[in-house]
């Protein structure tokens, strides 16, 4: 008996779970960098942590592919940026249970930035707005037939600066612990782990 009755629910959750319709996902996301940072003759390892949160506005298709707008805010240690993307999302199987992957493209608006450059490494990172680009695989877990878990391995991508002290006069005063007068375009990379709630 328990065991029709299970088979039941999830064939209820099948049926009335991926029809089509507008949907909302609500996550957050822990994120560590990854690679290195070079210019001017140094290499700086990426240690750069960054917390996100993101509501996701969509249209499910059918039981695979729902598309839409994705709005965030990104906090790295001293910078706060804004990416506005767009957004697929893909399930692999018609199941309560279904292998997930996503991605979202963009641009990534500044909201802040410290002027103060970094104690140890005299840096300033993600000195402007720049393109952004977010993908990740998982799964999606339905808890009824209007709301789902979502579980996945998360990969970012932010294109902006770094700014950096820089003299060639062997005389002059280093200023590098109280600002910058050099900017390079940087790729910043990391990855992580998103939580998330989908529903409708």
């Amino acid at each position: 008996m328990l065991f029709i009755i299970s088979v039941q629910s999830q064939s209820m959750v099948n049926t009335k779970h991926y029809t089509s319709h507008f949907l909302y996902q609500s996550s957050v996301s822990f994120n560590a960098g990854v690679g290195d940072l070079k210019f001017d003759g140094r290499t700086l390892k990426n240690k750069l942590m960054n917390f996100g949160v993101d509501q996701v506005i969509a249209y499910q298709f059918n039981p695979y592919v729902n598309v839409g707008v994705d709005l965030g805010l990104n906090f790295w240690k001293k910078s706060v940026f804004i990416p506005v993307c767009a957004h697929i999302s893909v399930n692999f199987i018609d199941k309560f249970i279904s292998p997930l992957f996503y991605a979202n493209g963009g641009y990534s608006f500044k909201w802040y930035t410290s002027p103060k450059p970094e104690k140890m490494t005299h840096v300033i990172y993600g000195g402007k707005s720049g393109w952004y680009a977010n993908a990740g695989i998982g799964a999606r877990l339905a808890l009824n037939d209007k709301v789902s878990l979502i579980f996945a391995a998360d990969y970012k991508m932010q294109y902006s600066t770094l700014q950096y002290w820089h003299t060639d006069d062997p005389m002059a005063h280093d200023y590098s612990q109280i600002t910058t007068n050099h900017s390079i375009n940087k790729c910043y990379h990391s990855v992580g782990v998103k939580i998330g709630v989908l529903y409708w």
